[in-house]
Parts: C-alpha cells; structure tokens; sequence
C-alpha cells in the first residue's frame, strides 16, 4: 500500500457517523407506517444445516401436557448443538432469495435486506442501553445488505453453564409444543395420541429450523428479512401464513412484583419486537420454576402486548422503538453510500456514548455468496 492509499486508508476509518440515542422524547411520535409482511418464500435447514427449499422442518401447535409437569432442563445431555462458532452470515436468506429469482425474480430491489434479528436489535435498543452490539452493511446496487458480526456470533461459542440451561429450556420447551403433522390429520390417522406420548422423549436438535422470508416497509424503508418459526396453528394456507405462525418463548415464574417488572420492561418487549417484525399474531409463553419444571402456558396477543406495559410511565412504549427504527435505517442509508460488495461498513450501539456509531472498514472479502451476486450485479 502506498503512502496515499495508507493515508485514505486512515482518514475513511476516522470518519464515523454518529447518531444520538437521546432523548427518547424525539421518538415519541405517531407510529410510523409499517406493512404487514407478505411471505415471498420459505426454507427448512435439515440436521447438517443443509438449505432446503421445503417444509420438512415446519411444526405444528399442539398444547404442551403439564399433568405430570414437565422439565424443561431434562435431556439436556442428549442435545444436538448447532455450531454458534461458524459464521453462516446471510447465506441461507440470499440462498432462498437466489432460489425464488430462477422461478419469479422481485419486481423491485428492496432497499434493505437482513435477518429479523437485526432489526429487532434496532427496536429494541432505546430501552435496552446497556447492550452494545455491532452489524456490518454493504450496499450492492440500491440494496442495503446487513448481517452480524464475527464477534457476536463467536460470543456465542462458550455461554455460562446457567445460560446453556436457560437456553436449552426453551428449545425444550418448543419441543413439547410441536407436532411434525397437524394434530387434526394424526387424529383422523389414529396416530395423535402415541405422537403426544413421544414429544417428551425428542431429542433438541438446534441444526433444524423452519424459515420464513417475508417483505414488508417502515416508513419509507422497504425490507426483505427471513425468520425462524417455531410452529404454525394449522396447515399452511397458500396467502398469509404469517397470521397463522406462532412464536414459542419461556421464563421463569412471575412469583413477585420485581419479577413482573423486569418480564414486562426486558422480555416483552423483546416478544413483542420479534413477533410484530414478522407480522406473527400469538407468543405462547411457558414459565418454569428454578428447577426447570414447567408451571403454566399463556399466551400473549402481539398486537396487545403494547397495551400490557402501559399502565407504567416507565416502560416501553411501541412507537419509541418503531420510530428509533425508523430514523436508524435512514441514518444508515445516509451513511452506506460507497456501493460493491468489497465495500463494507460497521453499524454499531456503544453503550458508553448511547450512540449509533457507521465508519467504513474499506474492502473486504464479500459476505454475499457468489450465486446471490452473480444475479444482481451486472458484468
């Protein structure tokens, strides 16, 4: 590298965008629109993490049994793990993407295209200020690519032994709610009641998940994000399967006030944030005791969620987080300008500033797969 290329080098990295969190009362506007998202497509990743454009891996809801109570850390041992060391970065959303292109290519580029869980990272953050987190863009024609970074995925890797049992709960758990065919064809086969014997003894294979592909807009950003679904109420219909989708989640007993507390301000929100980004209409939530053992099942409307923090001055409040979403994808839109997939930029919340932080990294290898590339950008 030159003395020039070193000194643009320099300078590009020194430039950092910044985009204050407070005051929150700047975002206490009326809900932005926002689109109720349209499955394009949907994919199942098998038990080698193998892509497959199918609906083997789609469960169906079936009331989990809790006469005798279950536990939710039982069969922890037998676990099949899902290696949180590897890097999959988007591949397995532009490899759905690229599938759908050969049969019906998209009318339109969308301006932003990522998993859901960055976008709930975004909701959430004016009321989680004390999580930091890092994304990487890179912008290939007039679409916004962004995916997690190495280091949060690497954080993944050695988990506490207390969060490994959190963790495998609530896969546990959705294992005791799922069915691999609708309850209402196994009964009609006469096979219902030996399927629910089963589900206590299924062995967690985090390899295998059921995803979702979805478009929708907010404000003036549109967006393709995929999803993983934990289950769905009934067979799939052919429109809107969205609305029949059901989220699966877990906690511990709200047995005091202090408890209630931190479920409504940290848990809900989050529920509420990854459910309304994927248009999915009901939470079940299973609360365990701090033995595992799994005491009630309620569900939780999305919509009304909101509703359920709002006696509180100082609880969440929905627009403040669609509205800080709202202003970040068009902060990044206004910062991720140099176009090529080499080309790539860092997005992050520092905790310490309670700001949104975009500098450029400069060329990199790409992180979209050659096939996805090979489709949109032209020779």
């Amino acid at each position: 590298m030159s003395v020039a290329q070193s000194q643009a080098a320099t300078e590009m990295h020194a430039a950092v965008r910044r985009l204050s969190l407070h005051p929150l009362s700047k975002y206490r506007l009326p809900c932005p629109r926002f689109s109720e998202p349209l499955e394009l497509l949907s994919f199942s990743y098998d038990g080698q993490r193998k892509v497959c454009f199918d609906n083997r891996e789609l469960k169906y809801f079936h009331p989990p049994s809790l006469n005798p109570a279950p536990c939710l850390f039982d069969g922890i041992e037998s676990q099949i793990q899902r290696d949180h060391g590897k890097n999959e970065h988007i591949d397995g959303l532009l490899a759905a993407l690229t599938h759908r292109h050969s049969s019906a290519p998209l009318e339109c580029q969308p301006d932003f295209i990522m998993y859901r869980g960055m976008l709930t990272r975004i909701f959430v953050t004016p009321y989680s200020t004390r999580d930091s987190w890092t994304m990487n863009a890179t912008k290939v024609g007039a679409t916004i690519y962004v995916e997690d970074t190495p280091k949060n995925v690497a954080d993944q890797e050695d988990p506490t032994e207390f969060h490994q049992k959190m963790m495998y709960s609530g896969y546990r758990f959705e294992t005791l709610c799922v069915l691999d065919q609708p309850s209402r064809q196994l009964k009609r086969d006469g096979l219902l009641d030996s399927a629910l014997l089963s589900r206590p003894n299924s062995v967690v294979d985090t390899n295998r998940e059921y995803c979702s592909v979805f478009k929708t807009r907010l404000g003036n950003h549109s967006i393709i994000s995929g999803a993983e679904v934990d289950c769905i109420d009934q067979e799939k219909p052919d429109t809107a399967p969205n609305r029949v989708y059901r989220e699966l989640k877990t906690s511990g007993i709200l047995d005091n006030e202090r408890k209630v507390e931190s479920f409504e301000r940290h848990k809900l929100l989050k529920f509420w944030a990854q459910s309304f980004i994927a248009g999915i209409p009901i939470v079940t939530v299973g609360f365990r005791d701090n033995n595992g053992i799994l005491r009630s099942v309620e569900d939780f409307r999305t919509q009304d969620i909101p509703r359920l923090v709002k006696h509180s001055q100082s609880m969440w409040q929905a627009n403040v987080c669609m509205n800080f979403a709202d202003q970040v994808l068009q902060f990044i839109k206004d910062s991720v300008v140099d176009e090529g997939p080499e080309m790539q930029y860092r997005i992050a919340f520092d905790s310490g500033s309670q700001e949104i932080q975009i500098s450029a990294l400069g060329r990199l290898e790409p992180f979209l797969t050659r096939e996805y590339l090979a489709l949109v950008v032209q020779p």
